[in-house]
């Protein structure tokens, strides 16, 4: 038996509880689970046994995390340093520690900082995710095939590895290693700027004098454009403040390219708004009918044999004879 403890019931946390709760024994990378939860929202603790996302409901973080064998930090990520400092004292040496957080190099960095020794942290991030927040809008299927990064120091033992690639692995999702500040810079670019246009957008039309007249007028384009607006505002404030340079870089190449279309525009350039609008179809084209999220050479291990060697807590890879138990 697993013990999973998960810090944070908001909708990540919540749809991994479901998400490992869901599978059953003979499926799972792990083994028989069992998930205690805790949120400082004692509502949103009770919300999510009801939703069968925990099996337990823990009173405090140290109720959460006894006998626990992986500890998932899913809170706001400015509100993980904290959650740490509270764990120190309550880890017992050979736990893992993971998060879910969209940055990682600043919360591997309070990892170092505040875990104890004998205590392991792999930082995860499910490329996954909704604009709605709370345990109400939790999904069992969220992770299903999305790509899951994973972050470890080199100190990290190899079985504290295996045991959160195995975890990854249950819920559906596709292990990709990466280094922190790599992660956080390309997440900058593809999943951070990205809410933080959307916001402009309503703000920049919403604080029109004409907004009253303009917004019926709104369809389908601004619809779907402004969709990541409706996120969880914590949430993205915490990420703009935890990877602040990465931000900035992809912000200030957003600017230069606005402002090159500016003078086109003024100018009149028919040739040059041509070419910027069919190179981004295309570009966009091209990436819609490759592999969504299909890494670089990630296709040339997917038929690679998997060779099985003793891990932690004797994670596995579910055999063919379960396969055949289950048809």
């Amino acid at each position: 038996m697993i013990n999973i403890a998960i810090i944070g019931m908001g909708m990540i946390g919540v749809s991994l509880g479901m998400a490992l709760r869901s599978v059953e024994p003979q499926d799972s990378y792990l083994g028989e689970i069992t998930v205690a939860g805790y949120d400082a929202n004692a509502v949103h603790t009770r919300e999510s046994r009801g939703r069968l996302a925990i099996d337990r409901e823990a009173r405090s973080v140290e109720d959460a995390v006894r006998d626990a064998h992986i500890v998932v930090v899913a809170t706001p990520v400015q509100a993980i340093r904290d959650v740490f400092a509270q764990l120190a004292a309550h880890l017992p040496s050979g736990v893992i520690v993971t998060d879910v957080s969209s940055t990682k190099a600043q919360v591997v960095a309070w990892a170092a900082e505040l875990l104890p020794p004998g205590v392991d942290f792999v930082g995860g991030h499910p490329m996954a995710g909704k604009e709605q927040s709370g345990p109400k809008s939790a999904d069992p299927q969220l992770f299903k095939e999305a790509i899951y990064c994973l972050t470890a120091a080199a100190n990290i033992r190899q079985e504290s590895i295996d045991a959160i690639h195995a975890l990854v692995k249950t819920i559906g999702a596709k292990p990709y290693y990466i280094d922190p500040v790599e992660h956080d810079a390309y997440v900058a670019g593809i999943s951070h700027l990205p809410f933080l246009l959307s916001a402009a957008l309503v703000e920049v039309t919403s604080r029109s004098p004409a907004w009253t007249e303009m917004a019926p007028l709104a369809a389908s384009g601004f619809r779907d454009l402004s969709r990541l607006a409706s996120g969880d505002p914590v949430m993205h404030r915490d990420i703009c403040l935890t990877n602040r340079q990465g931000l900035i870089r992809w912000i200030d190449e957003t600017i230069t390219l606005l402002q090159h279309i500016r003078t086109d525009l003024e100018q009149g350039d028919r040739e040059r708004i041509d070419e910027f609008f069919r190179h981004a179809k295309a570009a966009r084209d091209e990436w819609l009918e490759s592999r969504l999220q299909m890494r670089p050479g990630e296709a040339d291990f997917e038929h690679v044999p998997q060779v099985e060697r003793p891990r932690l807590f004797g994670f596995r890879k579910p055999s063919d004879r379960d396969s055949k138990r289950r048809s």
